[in-house]
């Protein structure tokens, strides 16, 4: 008796687990809108990034963007071009 209880249990909540799953997927797709529009709203940036040298070090360069925004607010972040430094990389594999 108590073997065939414990079997009902268990194929009941596989089975409520696989109809859960089914379901949540079901409403995941009808819902999806599909890739996000990049072209909706923009926001204006009239800055152009400014290149200034540290005195110590004249192969540092780093750009400072001056953002203004119509809002105040920016949505995004400025890009920033990366630029190349003086040292090379070390790089390790972790082991010992």
């Amino acid at each position: 008796m108590a073997l065939r209880r414990l079997r009902t249990l268990t194929l009941g909540t596989a089975l409520a687990g696989a109809l859960g799953m089914v379901g949540f997927g079901s409403v995941a797709a009808l819902t999806y809108a599909g890739k996000a529009s990049t072209t909706g709203g923009t926001v204006a940036d009239n800055s152009s990034p400014t290149t200034t040298t540290s005195p110590d070090t004249s192969s540092t360069a780093t750009a400072t963007p001056s953002a203004s925004t119509s809002s105040g607010s920016s949505l995004q972040a400025a890009s920033q071009t990366p630029t190349a430094t003086a040292r090379p990389a070390q790089v390790t594999t972790g082991g010992s």
